[in-house]
Order: C-alpha cells, then sequence, then structure tokens
C-alpha cells in the first residue's frame, strides 16, 4: 500500500537560490570547487535514481522493505568506493590537491544537502541517512582502525572497508551508558589466545549491514578496549544485530548489537588504550557531522523557500507574510556564517594534522557541531510550520527528511552536557553578534604551533 495521496503534488525546487549554492561561496577555492562540482556530477549521474528508489520504498506499508533498502545502500557505498568518496584514507593523492579532510567535508555536505541541477533543470536527491552510513564505515571505523593497528590488521580489516568498499561500523554507544564511555559496561575478557566479547550496543549505525566492527569495551584490568571483528556476513557465532527503527534517519540501518560471549583471536585487539583510540577520529567526526547538518539545513531552507514562494493562502503566496519569509533569511545567514568556520577548521586540519590530537581544536569543532545541528533543526522545524498540515504526512516528511535533523540533535549527549561548557564559548552569540568573529584567528587560538 502507498501512503501518497493523490490530491498532494510533489514540492519540486524551480528555483535557483545563489545564497544556497555552494559552489557560489567565495570562501571556497577553485580546486575544492572543481572536487565538489566533479563530485556534484557524480550524485547526479550515479546516485540519484538509487536515493530516490529509497524515498519510494518509504511510502510502502504491509510490505517488507528492508531487505529491498539494504541492496540499495551496499550498492550505493560499493559506487562511493569505487570512486574514491567513500573512506578518505589509504588513497592515492587526488587531482585536486585538496585535504583529506576537506574533501571528507566537502562529499558529507553534498550528499546530505543534494543540488539544483542546471542541466536536469530539477532538484538532485541528497539523503543524509546514507551519508551517516558513509561517515559510520569510512571515518568512525577507518580512523581509528588506521591509527593504531599493525599490518596484519591492517590487510585484514582496513584495507577491505577504506579501498574494497566493504560496510564499517563503530559499536561505542552502550543501552544504560549511551555515549558516555566512563560509565560503559561491554567485557572485553582476554582468555588465553582469544578476547571473548560480552554486552550489548545500541544506536549503531550499519550494525546489522556491517562486514566489519570495531567493538570497544573493558579489558580484565579495568582499561578500555577496542578490538575488530568480521561479522562473516552478519554470520558470526554468538552475535546478534537487530534493527532500532527512529523517527528519522529512515534509511539508516541504526542497530541493536549483542554480543552473547562472541570469540575472537587475541591478534583482533588493537594495541593502546580504548580512550585514546576512540578519542582519535572524533575531531574530524565532530566536523564531518558539522558539514552533514549544514547539508541538510540547506536542503530545508530550499523547500521551505519554493514552498514559500508557490504556495498561496488568504489571497497571499506565504513569503509575502514576514513570519514565513523573515526566519528563512535568517537561517540562510546563520547557514553561510558557519560554512565559513568548517572550510577554516578543515583546512587547517588538513594543513597540521597534529591538531588532530588538540583538546582546544577537539572543543572548538564540538561547538560547531552543536551549532550546525541545532540549525539543521531549526530549519526543519520551520519548514514544517510552513507547510501547514502537509508537515504531519509522509508525503512530504520522506521527500524532504524532516525528521532526519530530530535523530542528531542531541549530539551524543553533548547538547546537554556541553551546552554551556568551553565547546561552545565561541559559539554563543546571536548570529548579528557574532558576524564580525564566528571563526576566530587559527593563530590566535594556537599561538604555540606559530
Amino acid at each position: 500500500m502507498d501512503t501518497r495521496l493523490s490530491e498532494f503534488r510533489p514540492i519540486r525546487i524551480q528555483r535557483y537560490v545563489p545564497e544556497l549554492d555552494l559552489l557560489n561561496n567565495p570562501l571556497l577555492r577553485s580546486n575544492e570547487k572543481e572536487f565538489l562540482a566533479d563530485f556534484y556530477d557524480f550524485l547526479e549521474e550515479e546516485l540519484d535514481e538509487d536515493l530516490r528508489r529509497l524515498e519510494e520504498l518509504n511510502y510502502l506499508i504491509e510490505e517488507p522493505i528492508q531487505n529491498k533498502k539494504k541492496e540499495i545502500v551496499v550498492q550505493i557505498i560499493k559506487k562511493l568506493s569505487k570512486n574514491g568518496y567513500y573512506s578518505t584514507l589509504m588513497q592515492e593523492e587526488n587531482d585536486y590537491g585538496i585535504g583529506r579532510i576537506m574533501k571528507n567535508a566537502l562529499i558529507a555536505y553534498a550528499l546530505c544537502g543534494g543540488r539544483w541541477s542546471d542541466y536536469s533543470e530539477r532538484y538532485i536527491a541528497g539523503n543524509w541517512s546514507v551519508e551517516m552510513t558513509r561517515l559510520a564505515g569510512g571515518t568512525l571505523y577507518c580512523n581509528p582502525v588506521d591509527y593504531k593497528a599493525n599490518q596484519f590488521q591492517r590487510e585484514k580489516f582496513l584495507k577491505p572497508v577504506a579501498v574494497d568498499g566493504q560496510i564499517g561500523a563503530s559499536a561505542m554507544t552502550e543501552f544504560n551508558a549511551g555515549s558516555d564511555i566512563f560509565s560503559m559496561e561491554n567485557r572485553l575478557i582476554e582468555d588465553g589466545d582469544d578476547i571473548i566479547i560480552k554486552g550489548k550496543k545500541v544506536f549503531i549505525t550499519n550494525g546489522m549491514i556491517a562486514n566489519y566492527i570495531i567493538v570497544y569495551g573493558r579489558l580484565n584490568n579495568g582499561q578500555l578496549g577496542a578490538v575488530l571483528i568480521d561479522t562473516e556476513d552478519q554470520q558470526l557465532n554468538n552475535f546478534r544485530a537487530t534493527r532500532v527503527h527512529t523517527y528519522g534517519m529512515r534509511d539508516a540501518f541504526v542497530s541493536r548489537l549483542i554480543f552473547d560471549r562472541v570469540k575472537v583471536p587475541k591478534e583482533n585487539l588493537l594495541h593502546g588504550h580504548g580512550l585514546d583510540i576512540m578519542f582519535h577520529q572524533l575531531t574530524e567526526e565532530r566536523l564531518i557531522i558539522s558539514a552533514e547538518a549544514l547539508g541538510d539545513a540547506m536542503k530545508k531552507l530550499q523547500y521551505s523557500h519554493t514552498w514559500a514562494l508557490n504556495r498561496e493562502q488568504f489571497d497571499n503566496r506565504l513569503h509575502k507574510y514576514q513570519v514565513i519569509r523573515f526566519p528563512i533569511s535568517e537561517n540562510i545567514r546563520e547557514l553561510n556564517l558557519l560554512i565559513s568556520a568548517l572550510i577554516e577548521y578543515a583546512r587547517e586540519l588538513d594543513a597540521r594534522p597534529e591538531l588532530g590530537g588538540s583538546k582546544l581544536m577537539a572543543a572548538n569543532t564540538m561547538g560547531l557541531k552543536i551549532e550546525t545541528t541545532e540549525l539543521a533543526f531549526q530549519s526543519s522545524i520551520h519548514c514544517f510550520r510552513t507547510m501547514g498540515g502537509r508537515g504531519f504526512i509522509r508525503q512530504y516528511s520522506n521527500q524532504i527528511g524532516l525528521l532526519d535533523p530530530y535523530c542528531m540533535i542531541h549530539g551524543g549527549g553533548s547538547n546537554y552536557v556541553l551546552e554551556d561548557s568551553e565547546s561552545r564559548r565561541f559559539f554563543k552569540t546571536k548570529p548579528t553578534q557574532r558576524k564580525k568573529d564566528i571563526i576566530p584567528k587559527i593563530d590566535k587560538i594556537f599561538p604555540e604551533n606559530r
């Protein structure tokens, strides 16, 4: 059964908005724009049809769609990997001369937001769920493995994901501990030449489709550790993964994992403290999630803008009402200010990789992540409000991805733990106050590195 109502027309983006086009942003360099333009072409030619098939499946009820979605998502990741867009590790130098982290951020922004195509004269789909699949495997799995893996582990566990496009996942969050890693209960029991994994994980993106998973837990001495597992195409003994259905992110395989004394060779254990391994990728992850949120906010603003121009109520187009028009304009200004911060941080991390271990840079990127996910959330709320009753139905919520930001606003607990802490010290003022100083000069933030 298809839940759509034939009397309601799809929203069709019909008007180009220069302020919402990243290729029109003067802060991007010519080589960065060239890379982004090529990725947009790839998105239109290779992924658009797959992304629209995922959307179509979300309109169906009383029909099993999970396996169909799995096939499409795995196919998308294979296409991304083949073209060097999945993991940005273990790749030959790109022809664009841009840094690895900047490349990762541009992919995230574009894949979440999509773009108006002048060639096709239509809006090319974006999908935050699929981008989260890419992030979970290409960054959250690959980066810590690359950081600590020995040669054997790199060949067996890193190369299949980073080079061959297998699905990776990172298992950290737990039922009782959430993302509070100091309260983690999962056990990594050292037993001779084996590691026995005992515990549960939840909200693990890719969990039930992953070929490889990095699992964090406590070793015999209480220290945090990290072990790599091959799920044997989800057939590993004593391992079970089931889908967690969330309000948004309907195309992401968010999962519950059960490790009922799963036995793996001790050679799969990564050397070093699990806390260090876990945090190694967090600065980049925060930047990439910021890029995702900005891309999603851009998409919501496109749809709000289109709906306001075309929908008529009480003999006026909606854009003539200040309560509709002003928030769109305000969010567009906020979007471009935060894009500026994203670009600055990504370039600096590429130029000086040692800043990836800086606590100050980690705090700055966390502040950016909180602010960008809040912008995506607010843009979605305003889009919902602009659409009126139509926002209640799948017909439009699927097309726009209205509820996706609702799954990301928590920020891994960061919003309520770090709301007023140092992670937000550069992002506390209102956009009008922040206009001149939203991006602190890097030489002022890190004078010791100059």
